[in-house]
């Protein structure tokens, strides 16, 4: 994960989002190699002085250096929705780039212009494809981070991104969406005479609510960057 442009909230939240990521790769079946890189300044001092603790993490790899120093630039791929590329599947030769910006609608087209200046190659996961939501295609570090854990695990974006993303998104699978759109219209069509409330709750009743998939059971218990995708 690399650091970008950030406020001294954003950073605050950047370091929760980061505790989770570590959290999740600690527990998760297939865990990624998790490196944490340009680690310095306002987020360095907020981590040692709120969370010390983090000297001690396992199974990552923090580095003050940028990623671009250590990992060769045909190997890197840069997670931005505003790349035109979308994602088909994860190649586990490649380290995937989580930009550590927390509200992206502050930094439209940053880490595009970003990951373009750097000339590296850049993706966006295939969110569209799958889902429906009310909100903008921007996810939290620690959203994209176990979306990528969940894919890992089974090789299904669809059932990835319903595991991981919050209620609040909205989200619905695209599929589904078409099919309330196009009764929403039917609605229209055979309503037309009744008063617009009326209209509304005949159609709201039948949307559908977002699939959830079921807890792991067999998850182990436990206690941000370039993520290789290559499992441990």
């Amino acid at each position: 994960m690399g650091r970008t442009t950030r406020t001294p909230q954003d950073i605050k939240k950047l370091h929760k989002q980061i505790q989770r990521c570590y959290a999740e790769n600690r527990r998760a079946l297939h865990p990624v190699q998790f490196y944490l890189t340009s680690h310095g300044g306002q987020l360095k001092k907020n981590m040692d002085e709120n969370d010390k603790g983090w000297v001690n993490w396992k199974d990552i790899h923090i580095k003050p250096e940028h990623y671009s120093e250590f990992i060769k630039k045909e190997d890197l791929v840069y997670l931005t929705s505003d790349s035109p590329n979308v994602l088909k599947e994860l190649d586990e030769s490649k380290a995937y780039v989580i930009g550590g910006l927390v509200d992206h609608n502050h930094h439209k087209g940053f880490t595009y212009k970003q990951a373009s200046d750097y000339g590296i190659d850049h993706a966006q996961l295939p969110l569209g494809n799958f889902v429906k939501m009310n909100s903008r295609k921007v996810l939290a570090v620690n959203h994209v981070f176990e979306i990528i854990l969940e894919y890992l695990e089974t090789r299904n974006w669809q059932e990835a991104f319903f595991t991981i993303l919050p209620q609040r998104k909205g989200a619905v699978p695209t599929d589904k969406a078409c099919e309330s759109s196009s009764h929403d219209k039917q609605c229209s069509r055979t309503e037309g005479g009744s008063d617009s409330d009326s209209s509304e709750g005949e159609c709201s009743r039948n949307e559908p609510d977002s699939p959830r998939k079921e807890e792991k059971q067999d998850k182990k218990n436990s206690t941000e960057s370039a993520v290789n995708s290559t499992p441990h």
